[in-house]
């Protein structure tokens, strides 16, 4: 059996995507790389704010310190996913467009994007969630390192891959890389303090939020 995550995406934001997807397709001549570089950030700060965005609703207070984290990684993306997209021709886009075309999907009339989940991963994460809602709280930092692997899977099938196949010099990728580096310990780093901060109750509430993203079978490509 195989997993995936599943997150949503804007209705007008996937249009946007599909239209782009298609004119690229299409073979026009007209740069399209500001406007997809704008989209593709939206993407990213959708697909960003359902993550890590409960955090910041956890225990029914707002939590200052990781609301600043996220506003920090999101103006991070809106800063650098439009200037490095930007410096490439349709041509050298289309690829990179193909492959996260292949990653969207719709269904009931909702668009998301996903990708998959190794099935170790999700039954370690399944299990210590189990544990959680026992009470025992020693389950909460291996439950956080393990969704901590589950969203850097993530990183690497949506921004890691992505970035790999628009074959970037040497001095803009390693540019790029420390910058995906920054952000992403950035939040990882923020998991990591949950576990001193909120107990296995209040941890396994978030949790439910997360693994409702979660979904055990590939799921059909409507569009």
């Amino acid at each position: 059996m195989s997993y995936n995550i599943s997150l949503k995406l804007r209705p007008e934001t996937h249009q946007r995507f599909k239209e782009i997807h298609s004119r690229l397709n299409a073979g026009e001549q007209n740069s399209l790389a500001r406007p997809l570089g704008e989209n593709l950030a939206d993407m990213a700060c959708e697909i960003i704010d359902q993550i890590f965005g409960e955090i910041v609703q956890l225990a029914n207070s707002p939590n200052s310190e990781s609301e600043k984290v996220i506003q920090q990684i999101i103006h991070t993306t809106r800063k650098y996913m439009p200037w490095s997209v930007s410096l490439f021709d349709n041509e050298r886009l289309m690829p990179m467009v193909n492959y996260l075309h292949q990653m969207t999907y719709e269904q009931a009339g909702d668009a998301f994007v996903r990708y998959p989940v190794e099935k170790m991963l999700v039954m370690e994460l399944l299990g210590c969630v189990d544990q959680m809602k026992n009470g025992n709280h020693q389950y909460v930092t291996p439950a956080l390192k393990a969704f901590t692997q589950v969203i850097d899977q993530g990183v690497t099938h949506l921004i890691r891959q992505p970035k790999k196949m628009l074959k970037f010099n040497v001095v803009v990728d390693k540019t790029l890389n420390g910058v995906i580096h920054l952000t992403t310990q950035l939040g990882y780093k923020r998991f990591d303090k949950l576990s001193h901060i909120y107990d296995a109750d209040t941890m396994s509430y978030y949790f439910e939020h997360l693994l409702a993203f979660l979904e055990d079978e590939m799921p059909q490509r409507i569009h």
